[in-house]
């Protein structure tokens, strides 16, 4: 009797309470959304956390589908672990900890080889993105990057038995990559084209330097160098100043800002660069070539 008599109010408080209900839900949804790789990966990097970063874009990494969001991922795993293998190097903190790290970053296909830290990261991520997304906005940057990596050629200027002659022109894949990158990209004005300027007035200052100092300790590590004749490989060296001092010439007028910012202190020589080093002819280059530009 009694809900016949109230049917009404009582079924219009009932809907009246699930649509409280179901706002409160749909509140609740909306103020603890889930949170995707990346978001949760930018959360990290604003912590200063490069390595958890990368950990966070496990499932976009790891994922076989393709996607804005991986092309995404794969460009800021890549410059995270830049970020991240900087702090090793800088901070000397390679050990038993960072070897466990490096697998695990391994196991998500960035590519890092231990043996040497300083040049440890071989950007398999980079690698990734640009075979996988070949149309990506960062292809230019990601082609001058894969070049100073090794990726798709050495990414020094030896050859397989890790020995230079100059009679064999030893820079050739190195020049051809460079001089390619130059070639593809020099109407865009880019800060990379400077930069690629730069790389090869480095290679020339350092052939130019082990071939005018044969007998310096550094370069007589190595495998000789000499074309086995003093006087041709003094007209050689000066063709590989002529060729650096353009070079250095070329990227000095980048509107960009882009100073030579090689660690020349390092060596003694606090206020000059590559160039003007080069241009009074001091004993210095080899490092180079010894070393990479």
């Amino acid at each position: 009797m009694f809900l016949r008599n109230h049917w009404i109010p009582i079924t219009v408080l009932f809907v009246a309470l699930s649509a409280v209900i179901l706002d409160l839900r749909s509140e609740t949804d909306v103020e603890t959304p889930i949170e995707t790789p990346l978001a949760a990966a930018e959360t990290r990097v604003t912590a200063g956390e490069y390595y958890e970063a990368i950990l966070a874009l496990e499932p976009l990494l790891m994922s076989n589908q393709k996607s804005d969001a991986q092309e995404e991922s794969l460009w800021l795993a890549h410059t995270l672990l830049v970020k991240w293998e900087r702090g090793i190097i800088d901070n000397a903190s390679w050990g038993k900890n960072t070897d466990e790290k490096i697998a695990i970053l391994n196991q998500l296909g960035a590519d890092f080889d231990n043996i040497e830290i300083n040049f440890g990261y071989r950007y398999g991520f980079l690698r990734r993105l640009i075979d996988a997304y070949p149309n990506t906005p960062k292809q230019p940057i990601a082609e001058y990057a894969l070049i100073r990596s090794g990726y798709p050629v050495p990414q020094d200027i030896f050859d397989r038995t890790g020995s230079i002659s100059s009679k064999s022109s030893p820079a050739d894949k190195t020049f051809s990559a460079l001089h390619a990158y130059i070639e593809k990209y020099k109407r865009t004005g880019r800060a990379e084209v400077y930069m690629a300027y730069l790389d090869i007035a480095h290679i020339h200052h350092g052939l130019w330097a082990v071939l005018t100092f044969p007998d310096h300790p550094y370069v007589g590590m190595f495998d000789t160098f000499s074309t086995g004749d003093p006087e041709t490989d003094k007209k050689l060296a000066e063709v590989h100043r002529d060729e650096a001092l353009k070079y250095y010439a070329k990227f000095s007028l980048n509107p960009h800002g882009i100073r030579d910012n090689f660690n020349y202190a390092f060596y003694g020589f606090k206020d000059e660069s590559g160039y003007e080093l080069l241009q009074r002819k001091a004993a210095f280059g080899w490092v180079f070539i010894l070393y990479g530009c």
